[in-house]
């Protein structure tokens, strides 16, 4: 099985799980923004990772491009937010940013980033959101300019803990390569 893995890195977090994924597979890595659809015609199992920041999934519209040229191939998306995987309603999330064509065929996993304490300003003012918000969390509340101005300017990081999230998706291709033909 061909696999390729594209992703989008904003804030840092993305990479950092593209890279504990490569661990474990020896496939291209790519930049998201870069690639066309022709760059895929060979490739069995495409991997995508980015980010969730106020209900926004980056760079959706490239993702449904790359879909709908080859809808026949396996997709798997991974996305990164701030909130606790558990906690978010992912598929509120995935009816609000993609087709039902693109959302039949996904395979989605959820990554968490952190915000270190230089950071914790961006949270706090999320949270005062969230409250007026009801029913959301970190990745669905929608951010003022004041949140974004931080996230832009402090970015995320991941904890080595949070890589331990990366086995499920690496036992579910290992699953998958053994009944690909």
């Amino acid at each position: 099985m061909r696999a390729i893995l594209l992703y989008e890195g904003s804030y840092g977090s993305t990479a950092v799980y593209a890279r504990a994924i490569k661990e474990s597979f020896d496939l291209p890595v790519c930049d998201l923004q870069e690639v066309e659809p022709q760059d895929l015609k060979e490739y069995d199992l495409i991997i995508i990772g980015t980010s969730i920041i106020s209900r926004e999934i980056y760079q959706v519209d490239k993702i449904e491009a790359l879909f709908t040229a080859y809808p026949e191939k396996f997709w798997i998306l991974y996305t990164v937010g701030l909130s606790t995987p558990e906690l978010t309603n992912f598929d509120k999330i995935l009816i609000e940013n993609f087709s039902p064509a693109v959302r039949s065929q996904l395979v989605l996993f959820h990554f968490r980033a952190r915000i270190v304490s230089k950071r914790f300003l961006l949270m706090y003012l999320a949270s005062k959101r969230m409250r007026k918000q009801p029913g959301t969390t970190i990745d669905d509340v929608i951010l003022g300019p004041e949140e974004m101005h931080l996230l832009n300017k402090f970015g995320a990081t991941v904890e080595l803990s949070d890589l331990k999230q990366v086995q499920k998706l690496v036992d579910y291709i290992r699953v998958l390569e053994q009944y690909y033909v």
